[in-house]
């Protein structure tokens, strides 16, 4: 099963306005473009590779804003999609969103997933608390 070009060409275009809205902060911007690509996508959502993107973009965004709870949620469902669960990325930002939300539990399993998936690399960049998490875990 595939998308029609025209239909996967509107969703990529509304994926990356909501991309550029992303990297000037503007997250509620970037959110409405994100719901407007998913809400182009045809039901089972998460089978189709495109939904992993918008997913995590969506994420990402609403992480930015400090709303953990759907942050999570999202990464969760980019994690059925496609490749979902082989995305290093989609795991550290579920750690992420779940250490934040003060799971500890559910965000060492989901960044030990990303760090067996990527290596110490993902968390490169990222706050080095994220990793001191799982430190005693990988030792």
């Amino acid at each position: 099963m595939e998308l029609s070009n025209e239909l996967y060409n509107q969703i990529v275009s509304e994926l990356e306005q909501g991309d550029q809205y992303a990297e000037t902060e503007q997250h509620n911007e970037a959110i409405k473009k994100y719901e407007t690509a998913l809400n182009l996508v045809p039901f089972q959502k998460e089978n189709w590779e495109v939904s992993l993107h918008i997913y995590t973009a969506m994420a990402d965004s609403y992480f930015n804003l400090g709303n953990y709870q759907q942050a999570s949620n999202n990464y969760e469902q980019a994690l059925k999609c496609p490749d979902g669960l082989d995305n290093g990325y989609v795991w550290l930002g579920l750690g992420e969103a779940f250490y934040e939300l003060e799971n500890m539990n559910k965000a060492k399993d989901a960044l030990i997933s990303a760090y067996m998936l990527e290596g110490e690399e993902i968390f490169e960049e990222e706050d080095g608390k994220y990793f001191f998490l799982i430190q005693d875990l990988i030792k």
